[in-house]
């Protein structure tokens, strides 16, 4: 609740949306039980006034941090838009490795089957560093942190 709004003043929404996130971080430091924290949060969703939602937090240490502002609540929900699509472009990416190293064992077999003795493997060469690449890239972009901007 906003310091200088009247307890008595109706809370909207985001009011009780803000006070429902402080109630998790509460309960995810070990702040409240499962039970309390059920308790509060079916309150939350239907408290009337900023006195009702205060009612919930009471006891609770101020946390600055527990409730994002909206702007962060943004740049959150642009991280998780970014990590979908750098997920769908690395699924697409080893979906063309794939199907690229398909094609080349391909020519190579029909190549083999054409000239007796196992010619030289060299798809390796176009596999290889393409996958190795690719590897890198899959394996430091899981420890990314999400950048400000």
């Amino acid at each position: 609740m906003p310091a200088n709004e009247d307890p008595q003043l109706r809370a909207g929404d985001a009011d009780r949306d803000d006070v429902i996130i402080v109630l998790r971080e509460a309960f995810a430091e070990g702040r409240l039980d499962q039970a309390e924290f059920e308790d509060r949060l079916g309150r939350a969703q239907i408290a009337k006034t900023y006195a009702d939602l205060t009612a919930l937090t009471v006891d609770l240490p101020p946390n600055n941090e527990a409730v994002p502002e909206r702007s962060t609540l943004r740049l959150n929900t642009g991280d998780v838009e970014r990590a979908e699509k750098e997920r769908r472009d690395m699924k697409a990416a080893w979906a063309s490795w794939l199907g690229v190293g398909v094609l080349v064992n391909i020519i190579w077999f029909a190549t083999w089957m054409g000239s007796g003795p196992a010619p030289y493997y060299w798809p390796i060469w176009v596999m290889g560093p393409w996958g190795g690449g690719m590897l890198i890239w899959t394996l430091t972009s899981r420890f990314e942190k999400p950048s400000d901007g």
